[in-house]
């Protein structure tokens, strides 16, 4: 992957290093909408000031001759940060102020500029913290454009590299600066962060282990855990739930287990994360409405061993605890997210949050114990008004969700919006009894994308759970493999 000369390489970096214009725009909204509820860069102090020196070294004319090699700018750590820069600039320009279109063809610029100077940093032979941090924000902007599968794929290569340098044990690091350790430690624990995340929305299984470091024991006592910090601890007791395929007593122990742990480092957060009657700020109080969302979404997914019936069951111990909990965690993450998008845009163009809430009312939409009931109807009908309002298409029909009218959206949670959509209209525009509003949900979902067509109609919602219809919504392939059987 290197370039055949020197020269050659310098000349292709200069084609893609950031203007002053850019950065001076662009890096302003990933600093102050972007980082603060994704924090993967490990230092941002010291990133701040490479950037200083960056906006220096263009000033004076160190980045345009294409005929002189600037020595300190040619390196393979220059180039790897120049890499980072330009991922936070396409992050940036996701959460920037211009239209969705402008907004759109800035941050695919300026993700193509990245992954361009990752090349010529040649990234897969040579990584470094620079270039992990860069292919995480990538990874993550890609995710909140909809590319979700894309994302996903690129978290697996990240994490490759990030063990291939040793950031995932201490004892690979031990003779690492000390300096240089702690960032190694902090953006292993970022990774972390993105892969249970990401495990939790896909219910997959995660790549990462949180073994290889220990946590320091103050950590379990202090009572002033940050929003980053209670999100790390978060992810690692994410990372600790294993979901069986069958309903069973010790799933459901584990379950009780988890929301035990949950509730403990939530408890010991800052008190404006514990309580918004002690926000003061602003962003103390889209922190706490994000770490609402997180939570939520979390004990939702703990709770769902009690949901994977469609009636309970009362000879299973803490059956009625946990689908009590769920009830409760679903209303909660439907509610955070219409409060957050009133303050600011992070929900509606963060990937997550849109997961959260479109499955959180999704539950709420077909599940016995919540479909019935008068606010969840309620919610579910804001959470769709939220998303019309910020869809630029409508027709005669009201509000269209579709792949062309909502590329913003991916294919999958744009399934479950027209989902939500087709049950309450049949309820208010028809009258239909409960029975026939759940089981013509499935016929009214027209396919979006290319996935098997016809397998939301194979099945039963009398014979399913919640879950699982969930899961063929949100999770159903979005390409057709049964064709592949020639090269034509």
């Amino acid at each position: 992957m290197d370039s055949k000369t020197p020269s050659e390489r310098w000349k292709a970096l200069l084609t893609v290093m950031p203007q002053r214009s850019e950065v001076l725009k662009f890096f302003h909204f990933y600093r102050v909408t972007a980082y603060p509820f994704n924090p993967i860069l490990a230092d941002i102090d010291r990133f701040e000031s490479d950037l200083c020196i960056y906006l220096d070294a263009h000033a004076s004319g160190e980045l345009r001759d294409p005929e002189k090699i600037t020595d300190r700018w040619a390196t393979d750590k220059s180039i790897g940060h120049v890499s980072l820069l330009l991922a936070t600039l396409a992050a940036g320009a996701h959460y920037s102020d211009t239209e969705y279109l402008e907004r759109l063809e800035l941050s695919n610029d300026f993700a193509r500029r990245s992954f361009h100077a990752l090349r010529l940093a040649n990234f897969l032979f040579r990584p470094s913290l620079d270039i992990i941090q860069a292919l995480l924000i990538l990874g993550n902007t890609l995710q909140n454009m909809g590319q979700s599968d894309a994302a996903w794929a690129l978290l697996g290569t990240t994490i490759r590299l990030a063990q291939t340098m040793g950031l995932h044990t201490e004892r690979s690091t031990v003779h690492w600066p000390e300096q240089v350790r702690m960032k190694a430690r902090t953006l292993w624990s970022t990774i972390v962060w993105q892969d249970s995340l990401l495990c939790l929305c896909y219910d997959r299984p995660p790549i990462v282990s949180v073994t290889g470091w220990s946590l320091a024991s103050s950590f379990f006592e202090r009572q002033d855990l940050s929003f980053a910090e209670v999100m790390h601890f978060l992810c690692r007791i994410s990372l600790d739930i294993i979901r069986s395929e069958t309903l069973s007593v010790a799933e459901l122990d584990q379950a009780v287990e988890g929301l035990q742990r949950l509730d403990d480092v939530h408890q010991r957060g800052l008190p404006y994360l514990r309580s918004r009657g002690n926000c003061t700020t602003l962003q103390q109080h889209l922190e706490h409405l994000a770490l609402r969302m997180h939570t939520s979404f979390c004990v939702s997914v703990f709770c769902r061993p009690a949901m994977k019936q469609s009636t309970p069951q009362p000879f299973l111990p803490h059956a009625g605890i946990l689908r009590a909990r769920a009830k409760g965690s679903l209303i909660d993450a439907s509610k955070a997210f219409l409060d957050f998008q009133a303050l600011s845009t992070v929900p509606l163009r963060s990937w997550s949050m849109v997961h959260t809430v479109l499955s959180s009312t999704l539950l709420l939409c077909i599940w016995e114990e919540t479909r019935s009931d008068p606010e969840c109807r309620h919610l579910q009908q804001k959470v769709i008004d939220v998303f019309s309002s910020s869809n630029s298409s409508t027709n005669d029909d009201g509000p269209s969700f579709s792949e062309s009218d909502s590329p913003w959206l991916s294919d999958r949670h744009i399934r479950a919006l027209v989902t939500l959509r087709s049950a309450l209209e049949r309820e208010q525009e028809t009258g239909a009894t409960e029975t026939e509003n759940w089981a013509g949900m499935a016929s009214n979902v027209p396919q979006v994308g290319p996935g098997p067509i016809g397998y939301i109609d194979m099945l039963d919602p009398f014979d399913v759970s919640p879950v699982t219809y969930l899961d063929s919504i949100m999770n159903l392939p979005m390409f057709d493999y049964t064709q592949e059987n020639g090269f034509l």
